[in-house]
C-alpha cells in the first residue's frame, strides 16, 4: 500500500500539487466557516485518479451544510446555490467520527454533486483499475493493486452495474448517484479514499484528503471529454 507522512498536517514531500489558480475551486482546507477546520494541503494524492463522475458538471460543496441541509440555510437541496461555483472542500468538516487528519470533526470523504439535482440518472465510475470488494447498503467499495479504497456512498445500491469480487476498469460505470441513506438526504455522491498512513511509528489504515486529487482529475476528466464548464 502507498505510504504517507502525516506530522500535523499533510506532508507534501515527493507529491504533485495543485498548480495555478483557478476561481472555479476554492483551496484545500477551506470549509464553510462554522464547519470544522480542514487540511490545507495542496498535494494530489492521487494524480492519475479518475473523476468519479462520468461526465457533465459537477459541484464539491457540503450536503449537511448547505441549503436545504441539515445544518445548512432553510430551502430546498436542489437550490442553485448548491449547483454552482466556487468548489469547496468539506474533508473533516464537523462529524462524529475522529480522524487523524482532523483537528476538529472527521467527514470521511467530499461531497459531490452531478450536473443536476435529479437522482439515479448521473453514473458514478471507477477511479482506478481494481476490484469491487464490498457493496453494502448504501455504498460500493474498490480497492486498487496498491491497495487504496476507494468509496462510493448514497448510490442506488438496488440497481448497480457492478457485483462484488468484480474486477473494474479505470472509468467503468458503477452506480446511479442517489440519496440513498436511513433518512433523506440531498442528491449526492460521498466519495472518500482509505490508505495506509504512518503517524509517528505507528501505521495505521485511514481515510485521506481527497479534494486536490478531485480538483485535479475533474479539470483533466473535461480536457479530454471537450467539455468546459465555467
Amino acid at each position: 500500500m502507498k505510504m504517507m507522512l502525516l506530522a500535523g498536517v499533510l506532508s507534501a514531500m515527493a507529491l504533485p500539487a495543485l498548480a495555478g489558480s483557478d476561481e472555479r475551486f476554492l483551496p484545500p482546507g477551506a470549509l464553510l466557516p462554522g464547519s470544522g477546520s480542514g487540511v490545507a494541503s495542496a498535494a494530489v494524492l492521487y494524480p492519475d485518479m479518475r473523476f468519479p463522475i462520468e461526465q457533465g458538471a459537477a459541484y464539491a460543496s457540503s450536503h449537511f451544510y448547505g441549503v436545504g441541509g441539515q445544518r445548512g440555510k432553510a430551502g430546498d437541496s436542489c437550490d442553485e446555490a448548491n449547483y454552482a461555483y466556487p468548489w469547496r472542500d468539506n474533508f473533516c468538516e464537523l462529524r462524529k467520527d475522529n480522524l487523524p487528519f482532523c483537528l476538529s470533526g472527521g467527514h470521511q470523504g467530499q461531497d459531490l454533486r452531478p450536473a443536476t439535482c435529479r437522482a439515479n440518472f448521473h453514473w458514478a465510475v471507477a477511479a482506478d483499475d481494481g476490484v469491487i470488494v464490498q457493496i453494502a447498503r448504501f455504498s460500493v467499495t474498490l480497492q486498487t493493486a496498491a491497495g487504496t479504497l476507494y468509496r462510493y456512498v448514497h448510490l442506488n445500491t438496488s440497481d448497480l452495474a457492478v457485483r462484488e469480487l468484480q474486477p473494474v476498469a479505470r472509468g467503468a460505470r458503477i452506480g446511479r448517484i442517489s440519496n440513498t441513506w436511513v433518512d433523506k438526504l440531498p442528491i449526492h455522491l460521498h466519495f472518500d479514499v482509505k490508505d495506509t498512513i504512518k503517524v509517528g511509528q505507528q501505521t495505521l489504515v485511514t481515510f485521506v484528503p481527497p479534494y486536490a486529487s478531485l480538483v485535479e482529475s475533474y479539470i483533466r476528466r473535461n480536457k479530454i471529454q471537450g467539455e468546459q464548464h465555467e
